[in-house]
């Protein structure tokens, strides 16, 4: 067994192997699944139960339990999959790009590679229960990214692309069927969602019993947005506060424009999200709430870049290396993969515990919270 004391003393090729056992049982190409799977009527009801609370594992939820009345209303939609013997369709929604005051390049690294992984496992446990398994579409947010952090399309561009491309070149393109934006539909929210957005939030933000939310989202922006260049101290405050007010605009019109059209955007479709949905000033209900890379993990992919990191065990697992965790970690790197052919997966990063690590940061989702 492989103590945390000896990464240092490896040398560079046993560290590699050592990569290398790890890593590759997570590029495992899951098999075909049926695109049709006839199920009795009488054990439609009984199989859709299973295969929820197949989804809602511990390995895969972060958070409670749903309450009877939010599994009731996800049941609904699984019996209505269950019921014509097609996979689960699950919307799952995306940042659009790097947090870049963790990450070097706003591109798909082994941060998303890991988190894919997972939901590859996701769905062929579902799989066990139910052939078709799992038909996931990623949805990026980039309009709430682009309205309240002023983000670069470019980087945005970069991100998403990059993610799409990931995909296919794992293979998992078979239950991952493709990805949207909410751009596609969030210029809707310019016909009355964002005016009553913005007159509820007047009252709300004006409640003491708010502030302590805001004060914590006003937080997340300074930890996740980058503020022009020139500003001095006061305007970047400022322009952090604007920042998280313009998210929670966004998220209210959302949730409106999803009350009123939320059938034609994502049909029967179910809604998942990282992280437990605490976040949000308004907390969605009925949502799948997931963990990104494994039991218990929540950071999400794009807040930082992918690693691997000694569970104290001598054993590595994936990680999500995020700036506040560096100062916390021992790191060594390795180089010379060739396991995935994109740009940036020639290298990893091992980590592991400093003998006096740092107080761990809070890990917060990119633009203030989850959108969706």
């Amino acid at each position: 067994m492989l103590t945390k004391s000896n990464y240092q003393e490896l040398t560079a090729e046993a560290l590699r192997r050592r990569v290398l056992e790890t890593v590759k049982p997570l590029l495992v190409q899951p098999e075909p699944q049926p695109n049709y799977h006839a199920v009795a009527a009488a054990e439609v009801e009984s199989t859709a139960d299973a295969v929820l609370q197949c989804m809602l594992t511990r390995p895969f939820r972060i958070g409670k339990y749903p309450s009877p009345e939010e599994y009731a209303a996800l049941l609904r939609r699984v019996t209505f999959w269950v019921k014509r013997g097609r996979g689960i369709k699950i919307v799952l929604g995306y940042a659009p790009m790097k947090n870049l005051n963790s990450a070097r390049a706003s591109r798909a690294d082994w941060a998303e590679l890991f988190a894919l992984s997972h939901l590859c496992d996701w769905h062929s446990k579902v799989r066990t229960i139910y052939p078709p398994g799992l038909r996931i579409k990623i949805l990026f947010d980039d309009s709430a990214v682009r309205m309240a952090n002023r983000a670069n399309p470019q980087q945005m561009k970069s991100y998403m692309d990059s993610v799409w491309q990931l995909v296919r070149t794992l293979g998992f393109d078979t239950f991952i069927t493709g990805t949207g934006r909410q751009s596609a539909f969030a210029w809707l929210f310019h016909l009355g969602p964002y005016w009553w957005a913005r007159a509820r939030l007047l009252f709300w933000e004006r409640n003491p019993a708010n502030r302590e939310q805001i004060e914590k989202m006003d937080a997340f922006a300074r930890r996740n947005a980058t503020p022009p260049p020139g500003l001095d101290a006061a305007a970047t405050e400022k322009w952090f506060r604007a920042a998280s007010h313009r998210y929670r605009v966004y998220w209210d019109a959302l949730q409106m424009g999803m009350a009123v059209c939320g059938v034609r955007m994502f049909g029967k479709s179910l809604i998942a999200m990282y992280l437990d949905g605490q976040q949000h000033h308004v907390r969605r209900r009925d949502a799948l709430h997931l963990t990104t890379l494994g039991k218990g993990q929540m950071t999400q992919p794009w807040q930082g870049e992918g690693a691997l990191l000694d569970n104290g065990h001598g054993q590595l697992i994936p990680h999500v290396l995020t700036a506040g965790r560096r100062g916390g970690v021992q790191q060594r790197e390795v180089t010379g993969l060739d396991l995935v052919p994109l740009p940036g997966f020639e290298r990893i990063t091992v980590c592991w515990e400093a003998k006096q690590p740092a107080v761990p940061m809070l890990e917060v989702p990119l633009a203030q919270g989850l959108t969706l």
